[in-house]
């Protein structure tokens, strides 16, 4: 199923903060503090995170402001104009190129993505993070020694959605999550639900995946087209426009 949350009640980008540390999936929460502390992230990061913050329920607004005051802690508002950042977000909402409307990554997706280099803070944690880095980005997170040992396990086995659902149940106090993790947006959704908050799926939500999947059919014949902007816009490189434009709608068998 493809888990894509169309509205939520759990806010706006003032509430990130909280959120982060009480209903972020560790992968998303890794890529927001790495944002937070750096004043940058790049490309594998955006693409990943901005459609999760998406299918939080942000709006494109709410997230070109966001994008726009992290980023500027580091840069002018020149700079970030003629960077692409603000493209990358109306492309990723569908108001640029194609004008197709992307879905958030899923857990396979990011499983399977490229191996994050030096300063990049994509993909999954349980996957991508070496056994001592993780071990310290746990302790850091507060989860006891006993329990970070036992994820650690999980991952040892490759058992990557296993160990973050043991995240979920440490982080929740919850013996048994109550369900199967196959994505972040469903983490979220799931630990706001634990938290009392009520969320709203739209009609763009994971009933419509199947329609959303054969999409992808489609995608290559799009970046030809994604890859010209409107005048006075950006220009991405031919990697980032292929990597906005293909394969962003993952399907989770």
């Amino acid at each position: 199923k493809q888990w894509y949350q169309q509205q939520s009640t759990a806010g706006g980008v003032e509430q990130l903060p909280q959120l982060s540390k009480t209903s972020f999936p560790p992968c998303m929460r890794n890529i927001y503090e790495h944002f937070t502390e750096q004043h940058h992230i790049k490309h594998g990061a955006r693409l990943q995170f901005c459609l999760y913050l998406k299918g939080m329920g942000l709006t494109m607004e709410n997230v070109r402001t966001y994008w726009r005051s992290e980023f500027c802690k580091k840069m002018d508002l020149e700079s970030y104009g003629k960077s692409g950042h603000d493209y990358t977000v109306r492309h990723l909402f569908g108001k640029e190129g194609k004008r197709s409307d992307k879905t958030p990554y899923g857990c396979m997706k990011i499983i399977t993505s490229s191996v994050p280099s030096a300063g990049d803070c994509h993909g999954c944690p349980f996957k991508h993070m070496d056994a001592d880095n993780l071990e310290r980005k746990l302790a850091s997170w507060k989860i006891p020694k006993i329990q970070v040992r036992e994820i650690l396990g999980l991952v040892s086995n490759q058992h990557y959605q296993i160990a973050c659902s043991k995240y979920f149940q440490i982080t929740h106090n919850k013996k048994d999550p109550g369900f199967g993790l196959n994505h972040p947006n469903q983490y979220f959704l799931e630990s706001q639900k634990v938290h009392g908050n009520v969320v709203n799926v739209g009609k763009q939500g994971y009933q419509g995946s199947q329609t959303s999947y054969m999409s992808q059919s489609v995608a290559s014949s799009q970046v030809s087209e994604a890859s010209q902007p409107a005048s006075g816009t950006p220009m991405l490189s031919a990697e980032e426009i292929a990597d906005i434009s293909m394969n962003d709608d993952d399907f989770d068998m």
